[in-house]
């Protein structure tokens, strides 16, 4: 027997910031349906090898909204699915971009104004601008990113999963970026009891 569905609500977005795209997909897997997955999620990580004082809750979040496939499909895909017909072509293709995120570890370069940031791909050596109002605030030249970022107007958005790392060079961030870099996770709902001793 497979998972009930989740609870359907009417899709209203008064907020067509990111932000506001983005906490429509958090309302979204607030829902026992999918945030029975988040322990399982949680588990994945090795908090003994990461810093006590980074904050994981975002990565689990974000694992659960991207990179968990339930039944073939992500919350995102789902979202999507249940709500397209009630969203704008402009909205759809909003959450359409979002499939198209960017998850890796990254370099400050330098800032141009207020919000952008210049990052360097640590991987694939990529420029890519990155707009966010704390910009300047916490993303200080230098220093790294693990971060995954959402296409979003032609730039790019950090999630709440953005951890920035004081290190010294390229191999220590990259280090930090495979600890917090998890593999995507496949559940089968009709298999799968993970919700009954949560």
């Amino acid at each position: 027997m497979s998972a009930p569905s989740p609870s359907r609500k009417p899709f209203e977005l008064t907020d067509e910031s990111p932000l506001g795209y983005f906490s429509k997909l958090t309302e979204f897997i607030y829902d026992p349906h999918y945030a029975r997955y988040l322990r399982r999620i949680a588990m994945r990580y090795d908090r003994e090898t990461l810093p006590a004082e980074l904050e994981l809750i975002p990565f689990f979040v974000d694992a659960l909204i991207f990179e968990t496939y339930i039944d073939g499909q992500t919350p995102l895909d789902r979202f999507f699915q249940t709500y397209q017909q009630q969203m704008t072509p402009e909205q759809r293709q909003v959450y359409r971009d979002f499939k198209n995120y960017r998850f890796g570890c990254y370099q400050v370069m330098a800032h141009e104004g207020h919000d952008i940031a210049m990052l360097r791909d640590l991987v694939d050596d990529d420029t890519l601008q990155l707009c966010d109002s704390d910009a300047r605030r916490f993303l200080f030249q230098g220093f790294y990113v693990v971060a995954r970022l959402l296409p979003f107007e032609g730039r790019y958005v950090p999630t709440g999963a953005c951890a920035v790392i004081n290190v010294k060079t390229d191999q220590q961030a990259l280090a930090m970026a495979r600890l917090l870099r998890q593999p995507p996770l496949i559940i089968d709902s009709r298999s799968d009891n993970s919700g009954s001793s949560l």
